[in-house]
């Protein structure tokens, strides 16, 4: 099963991406913070980070990072294999589609005009 680690600081919207990633089929943890992420991730690594813009890229070297940023650039992640960015706010239907994109099992969604 795919493992997908979301890293969001946002209580309400962690809880919203666990369930819906969960109800597509992915097996999900969760962190609400870079040090928190990174000790999941070393434990158990994910296939996908899912990350608000807030990760070192320390630890996270060869994993796949979608970059969900809350409105601005997401420098943070500089250094990391950011497969795509999503920004903030987005649907059910749009995250799952990234995911697929992120993870290579869809092929790229075109630039928004």
């Amino acid at each position: 099963m795919t493992r997908i680690l979301v890293l969001e600081s946002e209580l309400r919207l962690r809880h919203s991406l666990k369930t819906i990633l969960e109800s597509a089929g992915y097996e999900v943890d969760v962190a609400d913070d870079g040090v928190d992420a990174l000790s999941r991730h070393t434990r158990r690594p994910a296939d996908l980070l899912i990350a608000d813009g807030n990760v070192s890229p320390a630890g996270f070297t060869g994993t796949r990072v979608l970059a969900v940023p809350g409105g601005g650039a997401c420098d943070a992640v500089k250094g990391t294999d950011i497969t795509h960015f999503l920004p903030k706010p987005f649907g059910r239907e749009d995250l799952l589609a990234a995911v697929r994109v992120s993870l290579g099992a869809a092929p790229p969604i075109p630039a928004a005009r």
